[in-house]
């Protein structure tokens, strides 16, 4: 094996694998209804195991985020842990640490708030899809504003890039295609 295609190997490691496999299930869903909005009778006709596609991809998106959430609070939560060992050297605290803490739970809730807003009306659907949307485009400017793709390495950042404007295109898709059914 040459030295590039080892090194290339050793970039593409679990946390990628994991990464690119939970992409998956957003392409299949946002698939599925795209064909049944395009092709059948439309998204009312879309469904996994019985259940309405639309409800199932929102589902998967709030546990995406809040697993993404509960990533960015260990991360940030590793790091105030050791402003706390060097707070003799420190006369300020870590408060960037602290908000991103903070952020996160909120992140973790608002994608919460989704599951129930899907049963409000069909409009709170679709601003549930975009609210998601936000949330995962939120999480990547703060992984990136407090320095986390640094600490992980450039290969984890090059993954979330790729991954989270997959899934935001997804999201744009799966929200177009509901509004679309919402106005005919």
């Amino acid at each position: 094996m040459s030295d590039q295609s080892s090194t290339a190997a050793a970039k593409y490691n679990l946390t990628s694998l994991l990464g690119d496999l939970g992409s998956l299930p957003f392409i299949l869903l946002a698939g599925l209804m795209a064909n049944a909005h395009f092709s059948g009778p439309g998204l009312q006709s879309a469904s996994v195991l019985g259940l309405y596609a639309p409800y199932v991809f929102i589902a998967y998106s709030a546990v995406i985020l809040s697993f993404l959430s509960g990533a960015l609070w260990e991360r940030e939560r590793e790091r105030e842990r050791e402003s706390e060992r060097e707070r003799s050297r420190l006369a300020e605290p870590n408060r960037l640490a602290s908000v991103s803490i903070l952020f996160s739970n909120f992140i973790a809730l608002s994608a919460w708030a989704c599951l129930l807003l899907i049963y409000v009306a069909p409009i709170m659907t679709i601003f549930a899809v975009c609210l998601l949307m936000a949330g995962f485009l939120s999480l990547l400017w703060v992984e990136r504003l407090t320095g986390a793709a640094e600490l992980i390495g450039s290969s984890y950042w090059s993954m979330r890039l790729r991954i989270t404007i997959l899934v935001l295109v997804l999201h744009a898709l799966v929200a177009a295609l509901m509004l679309g059914e919402l106005s005919i």
